[in-house]
């Protein structure tokens, strides 16, 4: 299958904004390379504040040997899976870059999963070893016996010794570091940038649990170098200045885990790192130490304009703000500018890109509803259902080819083949998104093409939602599905059929709180209604679509 000229010839070219070219050269390393020039390069830099400790560059890099090497001495070889359960922290990046150092394989685990979603993860990935905070105990402990764990690392993020003991299972993360009191070499390791998978990054796509997208060395670093460029530009041309970032984003999230963890070492930046999304250090930290640049979700920036605590802040140190996850609405930019002075950056993404695609930096032309052009080395199109590319303007499911694209579904052949096509001599990734390109190559997302709900920027699956509430005694049936929110993007809401012995005897309330103690903070429905019938097909497939119509409708009278 060929490609239109029109995408060939990338006629986006003559409307990029000042800082993207059409290509970038991409060096063929791995992570672990580019961790240590990161030390190299900017060593006695600082390289991350957290609750007021510093730590350098060489700090970091003298920390991660020494954790490295003790995972060595655990028994973690090339190729193993390491499951990291932490909050945002210096020991997620420590767990992170020993890892990749020693070419076994991260998969980042929620700090907001409970027990069952943790378990999941864990299984599916294959992963052998865990890293995990101290307080998540309680939840390990529920399924301990049913995950094949060699070994689990409990971290106290304030350095402190872990309450749990010892076992043979269970080890200290202090134990590790008083094992390796110094930052030895370490052995080499044959790393194959292309080929070797770097993290397994869950994502559900439009369907089904959630599924590992297998990401590279090389899908990460080209990423990275994808985003520098822009970094670079807005360094030396619109900030005029280092960058002095406040890291909000969680870094199990790919977004985080690239656009701030990764690209760290490559760029010198200096983070404030904070475990959540704070809004009052958000504000300590912009009136002490006036920090230029911060990423994050359409929700997080709502929260941050719309606290009591933000009202005579002064904001406009913070030159460039990103939006991710999710689309930016214009209100948001139009109260963003006002409040600092400065245009919002938005841009778009999935798992499967590493995940950057598109952007759209504060200095770009603006076109409201837009996430921008491509970012370098990138070719965006549109397609309709039987993979034909459609003319500039028409609606069809937004593909993507590029160096940041994954190299599939871990563990899942029938998935990867139904999210890949080649045409034009590329491998498409086909996104699930409705979208258009206009006649200046900006790109204009529609809709997601099926049932995949986005609260506050987390991506979750109806599916594996239902499954849970069907574990309730008092339910016959159910569905869940997104329900348009200016604030959240969308809420979670679910249409449960009682049982006959429950009516009247359980409230939608207890369904909500009961949901709350069985999944994760973003996940349970904020919103459920008792009905007496569900839409449904011919074969009984419930139909959402059906509900969210009538959704729709209600928001409109």
């Amino acid at each position: 299958m060929d490609i239109p000229d029109y995408i060939k010839e990338r006629y986006w070219k003559d409307y990029l904004p000042p800082g993207i070219t059409l290509d970038i050269e991409i060096p063929e390393i791995s992570l672990r390379e580019l961790f240590e020039q990161g030390a190299k390069n900017y060593g006695e830099k600082i390289a991350m504040v957290y609750y007021d400790h510093e730590f350098t560059f060489n700090d970091l890099d003298s920390l991660t040997r020494r954790f490295a090497n003790g995972l060595l001495q655990l028994g973690v070889k090339k190729g193993d899976v390491v499951a990291i359960w932490l909050p945002n922290s210096p020991y997620f990046s420590i767990a992170y870059f020993a890892i990749l150092s020693i070419g076994a394989i991260v998969t980042a685990i929620s700090p907001l999963f409970v027990h069952r979603e943790m378990a999941y993860q864990v299984k599916d990935s294959g992963a052998k070893f865990l890293i995990m905070l101290d307080r998540f105990f309680r939840h390990y402990k529920k399924v301990q016996d049913d995950l094949p764990l060699k070994k689990v690392i409990l971290v106290n993020v304030e350095g402190k010794v872990p309450k749990k003991p010892e076992t043979d299972i269970i080890i200290h993360y202090n134990t590790i570091m008083e094992q390796n009191p110094t930052p030895k070499p370490l052995p080499s390791v044959e790393i194959k940038p292309k080929e070797d998978v770097a993290v397994i990054q869950y994502t559900g796509g439009t369907t089904g649990l959630p599924k590992g997208a297998l990401l590279s060395h090389y899908n990460i670093v080209a990423n990275i170098h994808q985003i520098k460029q822009i970094s670079d530009y807005m360094r030396e041309n619109y900030l005029k200045d280092d960058i002095i970032s406040i890291s909000i984003l969680p870094w199990y999230h790919i977004y985080g885990q690239t656009c701030e963890l990764a690209l760290s070492p490559l760029i010198g930046a200096k983070a404030y790192v904070l475990a959540v999304f704070d809004v009052g250090k958000i504000i300590e930290i912009i009136k002490k130490h006036k920090p230029n640049t911060m990423l994050g979700v359409t929700t997080m920036f709502i929260n941050l304009l719309n606290s009591p605590l933000s009202k005579d802040v002064d904001f406009s140190s913070l030159k460039y703000a990103n939006v991710g996850a999710g689309a930016l609405p214009v209100e948001l930019a139009k109260q963003w500018e006002k409040k600092t002075g400065f245009a919002m950056g938005e841009g778009y993404g999935l798992s499967e890109a590493s995940p950057v695609v598109t952007n759209a930096p504060p200095w770009a032309k603006k076109k409201p509803g837009s996430c921008g052009h491509p970012i370098a080395s990138t070719l965006v199109g549109v397609v309709n259902d039987n993979l034909e590319f459609l003319p500039i303007g028409e609606i069809g499911e937004l593909v993507v080819a590029g160096p940041q694209v994954m190299l599939g579904y871990h563990n899942r052949p029938e998935d990867t083949e139904k999210v890949f096509f080649e045409a034009g001599g590329y491998k498409w990734l086909r996104t699930g998104d409705l979208a258009r390109l206009d006649e200046e190559g900006y790109i204009f997302l529609i809709d997601r093409k099926k049932d995949l709900i986005k609260y506050k920027g987390h991506s979750v699956y109806p599916r594996e939602i239902e499954e849970i509430l069907y574990e309730h005694p008092a339910v016959l049936e159910c569905t869940v599905i997104g329900v348009k929110d200016p604030e959240r993007g969308e809420n979670i809401k679910a249409y449960i059929i009682l049982q006959p012995d429950y009516k009247g005897k359980i409230t939608e309330q207890e369904i909500i709180e009961w949901a709350k103690e069985n999944m994760a903070a973003y996940k349970y429905p904020r919103i459920v209604e008792f009905v007496g019938s569900l839409p449904k097909s011919a074969v009984g497939k419930i139909l959402r679509r059906v509900l969210r119509e009538e959704e729709a409708k209600k928001g409109k009278n």
